[in-house]
């Protein structure tokens, strides 16, 4: 999950919104001091504040929301409104809390747990899961999957969705933390609000853009080894954003269509999987 800093998956990324894309602003009319927010992006963000406003002979008709989904590519959504107590003397809000802003909707509970996704490569591969959820070696308390495969190899989309989110010019790959801001990576946003995460990236080797609408199947990026790798491999991740969680996310397993794809399961580690259809 992405804000203006933010621990993902032990990655640590900086991000800045631009200033035409994200744009708080207030508005002065008669008796009354409105603050909005406009979103231009192609996803749904979240405004999250570290209080309430403090007031100068003013009032909120309304109770401050902390937490404020703003819609994507929305204008002028009402964040707060105040109006006057005393016409004659000085007014409007003397401080503002700062906010943290973060990509998707950080209030999410649920999701489509039912939904069927396809497996990350082009039909006729065949891949073993080398870490499965909850792996000892970097998926401790996660639901995370390792496809072992070599650098290169094709990486599909699983799911169809926008691309919200990319790294890709890294070269550096170990076993160790000591690389785990380098890795390459893609991030794709689902229609039931769910964010998947495809790492390890080779250099260069992303082929889609921000904003980017995919198809499940289309080519969006070619394996490697950067980052905290033990060997070239695909790490595969969906999740919903989760304030409550350390890495502010919570990973969910997600079911994949295998073999011929007219069944679906959950991938086991150090099994092998292939992709027909």
């Amino acid at each position: 999950m992405k804000k203006i800093l933010v621990l993902i998956l032990g990655i640590q990324f900086a991000y800045g919104f631009s200033q035409k894309n994200i744009k708080v602003y207030q508005e002065r009319k008669g008796d009354t001091l409105v603050y909005y927010a406009d979103n231009q992006e192609v996803y749904p963000m979240s405004f999250v504040f570290s209080g309430t406003p403090e007031l100068e002979n003013a009032k909120a008709p309304e109770a401050f929301k902390k937490v404020q989904i703003i819609p994507a590519q929305s204008l002028k959504n009402q964040i707060a409104y105040f109006v006057v107590l005393d016409k004659k003397k000085k007014w409007g809000a003397r401080k503002m809390p700062g906010y943290t802003m973060y990509i998707g909707d950080v209030s999410q509970t649920s999701y489509d747990a039912d939904y069927q996704y396809d497996l990350p490569f082009k039909k006729g591969n065949t891949f073993t899961v080398h870490q499965g959820y909850n792996g000892a070696f970097s998926h401790r308390n996660e639901n995370s999957l390792d496809f072992k495969m070599p650098e290169g190899t094709e990486i599909t989309a699983a799911r169809e969705g926008i691309v919200t989110d990319f790294v890709k010019h890294h070269n550096t790959g170990c076993p160790s933390k000591s690389c785990v801001e380098q890795g390459n990576y893609v991030t794709i946003m689902h229609s039931d609000g769910t964010f998947a995460q495809y790492y390890h990236l080779k250099e260069n080797g992303v082929k889609v853009n921000l904003g980017d609408q995919v198809k499940k199947g289309d080519v969006i990026a070619l394996s490697g080894n950067t980052g905290w790798s033990n060997g070239p491999h695909l790490h595969f991740a969906c999740y919903i954003p989760n304030l409550a969680e350390e890495k502010l996310m919570k990973t969910v397993k997600t079911l994949f269509r295998t073999g011929n794809g007219d069944k679906a399961e959950y991938l086991a580690e150090k099994k092998k999987y292939s992709r027909q259809y």
